[in-house]
């Protein structure tokens, strides 16, 4: 008889969902809204303030091209929350009602999405590090 896991968040995701945490990740149910950009930008804001003579501005003290490249880099870390979730969920499926082929391949694609997300999002975070640089010089 197959196991079913049914709990969400899942356990097994804990470890992604902390590491997304570092960055403003918290788990919501559908439909509640993530785009609160000023909101977000000051749990991220830290990550850029690695020299201790640096200052990093609040949200609305961005110029528009560094305000333009934040929300960039929130959107990109707001569609790897987002990929973490579908990956959850397509693992749990596999759990319930037995492994499939096709689950199998639905599932390695959201992972395989989850984790160009977190690529991305590093490329985005590298982005926006130098242009705050480039302004604090």
């Amino acid at each position: 008889m197959p196991t079913t896991i049914t709990e969400l968040p899942n356990p097994l995701f804990s470890n992604g969902r902390s590491v997304l945490a570092r960055f403003g990740y918290r788990h919501l149910e559908d439909g509640e809204l993530r785009e609160d950009w000023a909101e977000m930008w000051e749990l991220l804001r830290p990550d850029f303030a690695e020299r201790a003579d640096r200052h990093v501005p609040a949200y609305g003290d961005l110029s528009p091209v560094q305000a333009a490249a934040a929300r960039e880099y929130m959107s990109v870390r707001l569609i790897a929350d987002r990929n973490l979730e579908i990956c959850e969920r397509r693992h749990v499926q596999l759990f319930s009602g037995g492994i499939q082929t096709d689950g199998v391949e639905r599932y390695a694609e959201a992972r395989d999405a989850y984790e160009e997300a977190v690529e991305t999002f590093g490329h985005a975070r590298e982005a926006l590090d130098a242009l705050l640089s480039r302004a604090a010089a």
